[in-house]
């Protein structure tokens, strides 16, 4: 069953207080700058990506993934930041992105930690 909890601002702890105030900054400035209004300046972005994606397909057509990965990696950069389209997956940002986000997939999976078979290990102190 879900059940919904409503938390009034004056109610909540200092931690939750802070927490709901830096979440409602970043809708906020998240709304300001994508909003429906603002999205229209982001066609010419997305069609000249489009157009690079559809050659990279045509021209290697074997490796459909990592034009894709090119693709959506150079939009976010360059909506989010203003950095200028990228145009080959051998790009460090690309790789760092993609490192990342294998890691993060990889150390997501159940059974990737040993803690995960021995509940014990939890009260081993960090250093």
């Amino acid at each position: 069953m879900c059940e919904l909890f409503f938390l009034r601002l004056d109610d909540a702890s200092p931690q939750i207080k802070i927490k709901l105030l830096s979440w409602r900054r970043m809708r906020k400035a998240a709304n300001e700058g994508f909003s429906k209004s603002l999205a229209k300046k982001f066609h010419e972005k997305q069609m000249s990506e489009a157009v690079i994606l559809a050659c990279d397909c045509l021209v290697k057509p074997a490796q459909v993934d990592k034009h894709l990965r090119r693709a959506a990696a150079s939009m976010v950069l360059s909506v989010v930041y203003g950095c200028p389209i990228i145009m080959s997956e051998q790009d460090q940002t690309i790789k760092a992105a993609n490192d990342f986000a294998s890691r993060l997939t990889s150390a997501a999976y159940p059974g990737a930690y040993l803690v995960e078979f021995l509940p014990w290990m939890r009260h081993i102190p960090s250093r």
